[in-house]
């Protein structure tokens, strides 16, 4: 199996030597071509967007861990919920089941969330948002979206230091980062995780469907 990273388009090529039932030996390539997704298979609203855009939707969704908000649409641009996000981490770090039963009041047992939300809190990738809730309906920002995505990193055994603060010092906005934020900030922007706009880093904004799609393409083949 061949997975480019984010945004690669062009041709490798791998040598190999293969060995025949006789016992000799050959040599060969496998050349393999990357080319921009120009269209997207499963929806028709992404049709504004960059190759890699579409191509991080496309990854997502044959990997199982998003969907449309319908058969044929996407939703870019809407919001992602705490919920949802948390369920999308799970899926994408292909984590398994564990944790207490129900940690949070707010989060029932037989929510479709509650599996990756206790599961997720138990590895210490996420919390609650005070008095026993995890507010499952809020929006997620993406500084905490980024935050959630470093702690996952590390839960699985991936190496996710903080980053250099300096690394958001050429982003107009740098100064909203929440002192919480600022060492995943920087190393999502270090490493190209985080897609940005202008010289923006627009870290309390609610996470989009097509940056969440963006963010973990990047993380997941980087």
């Amino acid at each position: 199996t061949f997975v480019p990273r984010a945004g690669y388009t062009g041709t490798l090529v791998l040598p190999y030597t293969g060995t025949n039932s006789n016992g000799s030996t050959f040599e060969g390539e496998v050349q393999i071509t990357v080319s921009p997704t120009y269209s997207s298979t499963h929806f028709n609203d992404m049709g504004p967007y960059s190759n890699q855009e579409r191509a991080a939707v496309e990854f997502l969704y044959d990997l199982g861990v998003t969907r449309g908000i319908s058969s044929t649409e996407y939703g870019p641009e809407l919001p992602i919920l705490r919920g949802d996000f948390a369920v999308m981490v799970y899926n994408a770090f292909g984590m398994t089941p564990s944790g207490s039963f129900q940690i949070f009041n707010d989060v029932p047992s037989n929510a479709r969330y509650a599996q990756a939300i206790n599961t997720l809190y138990s590895r210490g990738i996420v919390s609650g948002v005070g008095n026993g809730d995890f507010a499952p309906s809020a929006n997620v920002s993406r500084q905490d979206a980024i935050c959630m995505i470093q702690r996952a990193l590390r839960a699985v055994g991936q190496s996710a230091p903080d980053g250099a603060y300096s690394a958001l010092s050429s982003y107009s906005d740098a100064g909203y980062v929440s002192d919480y934020a600022k060492g995943a900030m920087a190393l999502a922007v270090q490493r190209g995780y985080l897609p940005t706009s202008g010289n923006y880093l627009n870290p309390g904004d609610p996470l989009t469907r097509i940056d969440m799609a963006d963010i973990l393409h990047r993380v997941l083949t980087y």
